[in-house]
């Protein structure tokens, strides 16, 4: 048990560290037409209602404009919206800025969830027999050299379905290897599986198929011990089947409409996986470069198998069965449907929740690696950080207007939707936003800053029209929103020092739980 207790400490300083930076890079806005109305679930359910303002919603019965997404991000984060709107209230601003204020506070939840995913991360690395300089530059690299630091900013259901399907599949591969593995343990394990698939399918039901055929790919099955999956899965449609006939008065309306058919999975499979792998403007390949190592790490988990005198390490095959199999679901799901990009977004939107268990597999990749690997491997996570900078520093909404993808000029199911945007290297986001961003550096510099009205704003954003346009040449910093608003910079750069600090003194702590872990 010793490398469990290391392997704990070394998984809470990273999740620290984590959330510090991530907050301190974070946005403190919510300003997608998704997350605007899943901010509108979770404040319409505070007080016993379904119904929001119009936006991206349906009507449903009653004539009420209600949310077309599924309900499990909005009710997962009721503790935080109950205490953004409790800020609000006390803040003492005027009742037209106080949700702003409330969005603020929410705006961090995804830094929670994607703290608490680098600790269980980390944790079942080890648990596989990865080494903690693995399992530790792995779960970092997830977060600041992927898309997934993007989605930490936003109010969007991705990282929890990237936290749910990394719980189901390795929690069903511990509790199915059953060779030196205590009863409590292998509980433990089936219950942690049945959390996963009951979160990654709370957050969306699309995940159905990659979540239960990567967690019957383990073959967990076979040793009796399906219950926590199968509860998980019961909890999670169940509750989209309440949503739905409170929505609209029957369980089996989605609100997606002509969305959940066949008939939207009309793009050609080969267009779709080029697209998602290694379009320009899309390209998992390019957004988030240590895939490249992935196979080498499964490569590596699924000789553990023979390795029968260490079956925790066996145990990281059958979590490679469980990966591979969701991956292929999920990769086929989304290259076929017609809105594969799943634009406004920043990469490929819909793999962001097979990220944990590629960088799980990278973890591996770099277990006991040559001095070659290790350098190649420095140099694509570099590459995949000065990617995600840009995305961090320009809030993709903004790139999107600028070059004219939006509004969108043509429809989602037009061939020919977006084609520059994900096609054309010339005009990929990667450029982009380092164009934005270095242009808006050089205007900060020079003293010619982004000032607000903060006069009101349209139902859905909050601000005006003139000041989204000023937000243009906007860092996508949280601190730096409020000086553009006319909040005095000396206390807001105080805190942002403050969280700099706190961020540097974290990660040092992450060095010394590796170096006490290596030297137990």
């Amino acid at each position: 048990m010793v490398k469990e207790s290391r392997g704990g400490g070394l998984a809470r300083s990273i999740a620290i560290a984590t959330f510090l930076t991530v907050a301190l890079t974070g946005g403190g806005r919510i300003a997608g037409s998704d997350e605007v109305t899943m901010f509108e679930v979770s404040r319409a359910l505070l007080v016993g209602q379904i119904s929001v303002p119009e936006g991206a919603t349906t009507i449903g019965s009653g004539g009420r404009s209600v949310s077309k997404n599924h309900a499990g991000q909005a009710v997962l984060a009721l503790p935080i919206v109950a205490a953004g709107e409790a800020a609000a209230r006390l803040s003492g601003l005027p009742e037209a800025k106080q949700r702003l204020a409330s969005r603020f506070v929410v705006a961090f939840f995804n830094a929670i969830v994607v703290a608490v995913l680098v600790g269980v991360l980390v944790t079942l690395a080890l648990a596989l027999g990865a080494s903690s300089a693995a399992a530790a530059a792995s779960a970092a690299a997830l977060v600041f050299t992927t898309p997934l630091w993007i989605y930490a900013k936003s109010f969007m259901a991705e990282p929890m379905q990237a936290l749910g399907l990394l719980l189901a599949v390795a929690g069903a591969a511990l509790a199915r290897e059953s060779a030196g593995f205590p009863a409590a343990e292998r509980r433990r394990a089936e219950w942690m599986s049945g959390i996963g698939v009951c979160l990654a399918l709370s957050a969306k039901a699309s995940m159905l198929a990659p979540v239960v055929i990567g967690v019957l790919a383990t073959g967990l099955w076979r040793e009796r011990a399906i219950r926590g999956p199968l509860l998980g899965l019961a909890v999670a449609l169940g509750g989209h089947l309440i949503y739905n006939t409170a929505r609209f008065g029957n369980p089996l309306e989605s609100g997606y409409g002509g969305q959940a058919s066949l008939a939207a999975f009309s793009t050609p499979l080969l267009a779709g996986l080029h697209g998602l792998l290694f379009s320009p403007g899309k390209g998992l390949a390019w957004f988030a470069p240590l895939a490249w190592l992935a196979p080498f790490g499964v490569g590596a988990m699924l000789r553990a198998r023979s390795h029968r005198d260490a079956p925790r390490n066996a145990a990281a095959a059958f979590v490679a069965h469980g990966a591979i199999a969701a991956a292929i679901v999920l990769l086929i799901q989304s290259a076929t449907f017609q809105h594969w990009g799943g634009d406004g977004s920043w990469g490929p939107r819909y793999l962001v929740p097979l990220l944990p268990l590629v960088l799980l597999a990278v973890s591996f990749a770099l277990t006991g690696a040559s001095r070659g690997r290790r350098r190649v491997a420095l140099l694509l996570a570099a590459g995949g950080f000065v990617v995600q900078l840009g995305g961090v520093g320009i809030y993709y909404g903004v790139q999107m207007r600028v070059v004219g993808d939006y509004p969108y000029q043509l429809a989602l199911e037009h061939p020919r939707f977006m084609e520059s945007s994900h096609w054309n290297a010339r005009y990929s986001p990667i450029a982009g936003h380092w164009s934005l961003l270095s242009a808006n550096l050089r205007s900060h510099l020079a003293g010619d800053w982004p000032k607000l009205d903060a006069a009101g704003g349209d139902a859905r954003l909050g601000v005006s029209v003139e000041d989204q346009r000023q937000l243009w040449r906007g860092i996508d910093l949280w601190w730096l929103y409020a000086a553009y608003a006319g909040v005095p910079f000396e206390p807001l750069a105080a805190a942002a020092l403050a969280l700099l600090a706190a961020s540097a003194w974290a990660w040092v702590r992450v060095r010394d739980a590796l170096v006490e872990g290596e030297s137990a």
